[in-house]
């Protein structure tokens, strides 16, 4: 039998974490009020307001892309950022769909040739990470999901412990239904850029959720209950997409 190891992140880490996005976020803000006031007493000449905010915001969304390592957010940032700015750059004959058909491709492409580029949890098999798949389960506990560019519907069965969950420019849905927490406890990682994560679970099941949301929004549809006995974990990051959790 495998040893597994799991460690996740300390929580003096991923306050860290949260407190740099919002430090992040809040200099792309800043700078946003000074492209305002540079517009407005003319020192931005003929370049519109509006195309340098749009043109701030998206170049955040590249670093962010970058240090998340996320090529679809890397790709289609940078894509924007050309139509944006496409008259500035003499780039208007590539302007919209070829630059975004080939930031399309190039998503794919990289995702495909670097599979293991992009960062997942600190999961460790016999001292190495495990390879994340569409559906795999390691012990039958831990489960991994991944989609790009797509719909898929995932239905846990049997004992499990934590899910993974990674969705880029997709949907994706996950029921819980016939799932049974190990211990009566359960963690699910949800890592979602550009699409749409919904996890349907039961509504005896106490439900605590500490989602990150940069241009997302994470939301419940019903009510769970606070003194179930069933507890599941529901952490994760949410870019320009959502995630709702529905209680059946």
């Amino acid at each position: 039998m495998e040893n597994i190891e799991v460690s996740f992140e300390q929580d003096g880490e991923k306050k860290i974490g949260k407190r740099g996005r919002k430090i992040f976020w809040g200099i792309v803000i800043i700078f946003a009020a000074i492209a305002l006031l540079a517009n407005k007493l003319g020192y931005l000449g003929e370049i519109g307001f509006w195309s340098i905010v749009i043109s701030i915001v998206l170049a955040a969304i590249l670093i962010d892309g970058i240090i998340k390592r996320s090529f679809g957010e890397m790709m289609f940032s940078l894509a924007f950022l050309v139509i944006v700015n496409d008259k500035l750059l003499g780039l208007e004959a590539i302007t919209p769909w070829p630059v975004l058909l080939a930031a399309c491709a190039l998503t794919i492409g990289l995702n495909m040739l670097f599979p293991r580029f992009r960062k997942h949890h600190h999961i460790l098999i016999n001292g190495k990470k495990p390879k994340a798949v569409s559906t795999e389960t390691l012990e039958g506990n831990i489960i991994f999901y991944a989609n790009t560019f797509g719909s898929t519907v995932k239905y846990i069965s049997g004992e499990v412990s934590e899910v993974n969950i990674e969705n880029s420019f997709g949907s994706m849905e996950a029921y819980f239904s016939d799932a049974v927490l190990k211990n009566g406890t359960a963690k699910v990682n949800v890592d979602s850029s550009f699409g749409s994560v919904e996890l349907h679970v039961p509504s005896d099941w106490k439900v605590i959720m500490n989602v990150d949301t940069s241009f997302g929004a994470a939301e419940e549809t019903g009510h769970c209950n606070p003194n179930g006995e069933n507890t599941l974990y529901v952490e994760g990051e949410i870019s320009f997409g959502g995630l709702d959790i529905s209680y059946i």
